[in-house]
């Protein structure tokens, strides 16, 4: 399992080969409560569960921050590869 990022009551990973599911690159967020949703890489569009305006708005500005690496490490799950964790830069 990849971590990428965790901060505040969020964590989020990507799953190796993670692409039968939704059919589009994404992550997972997990909080802190329990509550999971997944996420598309390309608009930040909620796939599947729920989150908060705050912690969409949280999430959306990591995004915006880390997009190269989020692409990045989506490559290298899909391929199987090791996923590093991405440094924090502004949240």
């Amino acid at each position: 399992m990849g971590e990428l990022a965790r901060f505040e009551d969020i964590r989020i990973k990507m799953y190796p080969r993670d692409i039968q599911k939704h059919k589009e690159p994404h992550f997972h967020v997990i909080l802190s409560d329990g509550s999971r949703a997944s996420v598309a890489i390309a608009n930040g569009r909620i796939l599947e569960g729920k989150l908060n305006k705050r912690q969409k708005d949280l999430i959306k500005a990591w995004m915006l921050i880390h997009r190269e690496e989020i692409w990045d490490r989506w490559n290298k799950a899909v391929a199987g590869e090791y996923i590093e964790r991405i440094e924090p830069k502004g949240i």
